[in-house]
């Protein structure tokens, strides 16, 4: 009967009051017509008690206890006892959330039940269970899988008969072909090697009525029929070639399902002629092989195996000499042997591969390495089809060639597939690999990189007058240029057409740094390119327009750092091509300010613009010793700018050369006019030298003719060096340091303490000269660090018989204290800021 809680609530609907025994009959009688199963159930105490259930549940095989009111829900469902089915119906009446499931019970080759259940809570603690029976579905499906493992062995089996004596004088010679059926045409296409075996011209498109008309007469019912069976159909018949040979075919066809309208029809032909002949034929073939093993490219075998028994070797062709460096009798004594040839990191992969051939009986291919006796590896390649025999062993027929040529032709064919034909450069599909894991790298290392995208300047123009050939040379003479103006670690990649791609990996980690390298090198591939070409004897100018793009301070695709670069790129032609431009704006205006300053220095440096101003050099009583000569430059429009701004700038563009020999000549000039007055004839100067200026190959000499040009003592010039001269070639700064000190030009090493010099090189240097950094003197008196720092210096400097001078004395304290610890020479705002050389001659020679 259905209780009264699920009585109430369908009724709800109608009303409230009590429930009439007469409705109560009539609900009841209403549920048991439904011909679905419905079980109520109660949680009682922590259990699902049963409380009702209508007729057809009552009926349904597996609910034996449905009849029993108040029984568990475990005895209920007993067959489901050992499923998640109870908890999840205890989940539904707890928390309400329907239940819809299939259960399935199974015993060993019988299915007990199939349900489909759906559980709701009708009530707080009740909830009503529909049971349907699935049997009839769950049967479908099991057949239906049997019937797809059915088809698989079916297809496999189709494969391995389709290779059946492949490699014996092409005696399995096979074509497959495909009709594609339409409402609107049918369309049929043959393989080349289904055309072969017909006798027919290679052709892709096929008359149907053509595809037939080889087939003999008296065997084409046969054909009709299985060409119109259902499923997988194998069908034998003779076909007469256009040449008059009548062959055996053997064709499987193979119909796949309807897809959007279109049906596809797929076979396989294969000619087997030799097969039906193979059975009387079989001896006399291998006669035939053995006579002629020994011309061919290769050597034929024949083995045993059987299950417990060593392999034996029945048959090797004389070949097997020269292909394996072993004897035709040492292998048919061991097969090991040959095994022994094999490279071990190869071996166990031929010995898996042959023993699965013997034991499923399929065709055996596999390609391995080899060391011959001369120490040489070649490359083989062994076929062999086994067939097992009467007395349960099974005979192997195989045939092995050397494949190395081949292997070597692959290689080459893999590289060509990643490398450009005319320039040898990376092609696209490499370079988007290699920029992959570079764009990967840079969130491993926290270093940028940058991609720039050149594009040539009117090479349409160049193709359309002069023709691709000189195109071409364009091309390949413009990526050997990029690759020589670029690390050996970068990529440089041809992307297509007079598109070219660099990448810069590892530079400077923050946003600036990197945008100045890959400027500097923009500027280096400009400067490169814009050299004259030869193309056939002839001059040729071709201009780029570069795009830069930075990567690695953000998560971008490949793609999308490809679209920057090549939005600039097209900037850069916008802005009158042969130029550069950045992807970001604000980068580019930096860029744009830098590229203007540079130019400014240019020109400041022709019109004159470039000043050298003198800061005094002291000694303890706050006499004058000399000066150092420090370069100014006061532009027409934005007034002094400051060295830290142009300084840099020189040393990256070379201007550093120039900017240098104008502050030698003006000292000189200085001296020479300071040794025409008795107040200022004992004056010094030092004249501070780059790195790079002083490794220039005429530097030496430079400067002796800049003394004799101004007629100044040798021994008036200071040169001041940084120790980043160490980094270097040690002797040939030893050297040149040598060749002026033995004319009178002495040496100071600047900002001591704060690069890298070694004691072991600072005692061979040729100095007169160390200068205490000013950073230390700053903070003598407040850092105890810098104060033991500035003692060591001057401390070291006496042991190595070296004069001191401490930069940047700003306070009588700083002043006391380097005093009271030896220093003897002083620079810095105390004594005097940098200044013209008039302001010094008016402190030394005043007017009367």
């Amino acid at each position: 009967m259905i209780s009264s809680e699920l009585l109430t609530d369908l009724l709800a609907p109608f009303g409230e009051g009590p429930i009439e025994p007469m409705a109560r009959a009539r609900l009841q009688a209403l549920m048991d017509a439904v011909p679905v199963a419905l079980v109520e159930f109660r949680l009682q105490h922590g259990r699902l008690m049963l409380l009702a259930a209508n007729a057809a549940a009552r009926r349904m095989p597996g609910l034996g206890a449905v009849r029993n009111p108040g029984a568990d829900a475990a005895e209920v469902f007993d067959l489901l006892a050992d499923t998640p089915l109870l908890e999840q119906l205890m989940g539904v009446v707890r928390v309400g959330v329907p239940l819809d499931c299939r259960q399935v019970a199974r015993e060993p080759g019988r299915l007990l039940l199939a349900w489909d259940l759906s559980a709701r809570r009708v009530t707080s603690d009740c909830i009503v269970v529909t049971v349907r029976d699935a049997t009839e579905a769950e049967t479908l499906r099991a057949s239906l899988a049997a019937a797809e493992r059915a088809l698989e062995d079916s297809r496999r089996e189709l494969r391995e008969q389709t290779e059946v004596f492949h490699t014996m004088e092409s005696m399995a010679r096979t074509g497959h072909w495909r009709r594609i059926e339409d409402p609107g045409e049918t369309v049929l296409l043959w393989s080349p090697g289904l055309c072969e075996i017909a006798g027919f011209e290679r052709q892709e498109w096929l008359d149907p009525a053509h595809a037939v008309s080889g087939i003999l007469p008296e065997d084409r019912k046969a054909f009709d029929a299985a060409s119109h069976a259902g499923g997988s159909t194998d069908v034998e018949y003779r076909w007469r070639r256009p040449d008059g040979q009548i062959r055996w075919m053997r064709s499987r066809v193979s119909r796949a399902l309807a897809r959007e309208g279109v049906r596809s029809v797929m076979g396989v032909v294969q000619d087997v002629t030799e097969e039906h002949r193979a059975a009387e034929q079989l001896r006399e073939q291998l006669l035939f092989i053995r006579r002629i093993a020994s011309r061919i490219p290769g050597f034929i075998y024949e083995y045993r195996s059987r299950p417990g028994q060593p392999v034996s070797v029945q048959y090797i062709s004389d070949a097997v000499r020269e292909f394996m460096g072993v004897e035709p009798s040492e292998v048919t004594a061991d097969h090991g042997v040959l095994l022994r040839r094999v490279l071990p990191e190869d071996l166990p992969h031929v010995q898996r591969s042959a023993m699965a051939s013997v034991r499923k009986l399929v065709p055996w291919q596999c390609e391995y390495r080899v060391r011959m006796p001369d120490g040489s590896v070649r490359w083989h390649m062994t076929n062999a089809i086994p067939h097992r025999e009467a007395d349960g062993a099974v005979v192997s027929h195989g045939f092995t060639m050397d494949i190395t040529d081949r292997k070597r032709a692959e290689h080459e064919i893999e590289r060509l597939a990643f490398f450009d034909a005319l320039t040898g450069l990376p092609n696209r599909r490499l370079l988007l690999d290699r920029l992959q894991r570079a764009v990967a790298a840079c969130q491993r290392t926290r270093n940028l990189g940058a991609l720039l995208f050149i594009d040539l300047d009117n090479f349409k123009d160049l193709n359309d007058t002069l023709g691709h050939d000189m195109g071409d040379q364009l091309l390949a003479q413009v990526a050997a240029r990029l690759v020589g103006s670029v690390r050996e670690a970068d990529t440089v990649a041809r992307f297509g057409g007079d598109e070219f791609v660099v990448m810069l990996e590892a530079l400077a980690p923050e946003l600036a740094g990197a945008a100045t390298q890959a400027e500097v090198v923009a500027e280096k591939l400009l400067a490169s390119l814009n050299q004259p070409f030869e193309l056939d004897g002839g001059q040729h100018y071709s201009t780029p327009s570069i795009g830069i793009t930075l990567f690695g301070d953000e998560r971008l695709s490949v793609d999308e750092l490809l679209k920057r670069a090549d939005l600039a790129m097209y900037q850069a032609k916008a802005a009158g091509r042969n130029t550069q431009r950045f992807f970001d704006p604000d980068m580019q205006a930096a860029v744009n300010a830098r590229s203007n300053l540079e130019a400014d220095l240019r020109q400041g440096l022709a019109r004159g613009e470039l000043l050298v101003h003198y800061q005094p050099v002291v000694n303890h009583h706050a006499l004058y010793l000399g000066a150092e000569a420090l370069v100014r430059w006061r532009h027409p429009q934005r007034g002094m700018i400051s060295p830290a701004d142009f300084i840099p700038l020189a040393e990256q563009t070379g201007l550093i050369l120039p900017l240098g020999r104008f502050v030698l000549h003006a000292a000189c000039a200085q001296l020479h006019k300071w040794g025409q007055h008795a107040e200022t004839s004992h004056l010094s100067v030092s004249v501070n030298v780059s790195a790079r200026q002083f490794r220039q190959p005429g530097f030496v000499s430079e400067v002796l003719q800049a003394l004799r040009d101004h007629q100044v003592p040798p021994e008036k010039l200071k040169l001041e060096l940084t120790e980043s001269l160490l980094l270097g070639d040690i002797e040939d700064t030893i050297s040149r340091m040598a060749q002026l000190k033995s004319e009178g030009v002495g040496f100071s090493l600047d900002d001591f303490g704060t690069g890298y010099s070694s004691l072991s090189y600072l005692k061979r240097l040729p100095l007169d000269q160390v200068k205490i950094d000013q950073g230390f003197v700053r903070d003598v008196l407040a850092d105890p660090n810098d104060a033991a720092i500035v003692r060591t210096i001057l401390a070291l400097a006496r042991s190595m018989d070296l004069d001191v001078v401490a930069e940047g004395v700003e306070t009588t304290g700083q002043l006391a204290f380097l005093r009271l610890h030896g220093c003897e020479g002083f620079q810095g705002y105390l004594f005097g800021r940098p200044a013209p050389a008039e302001d010094i001659d008016a402190i030394l020679r005043p007017v009367a």
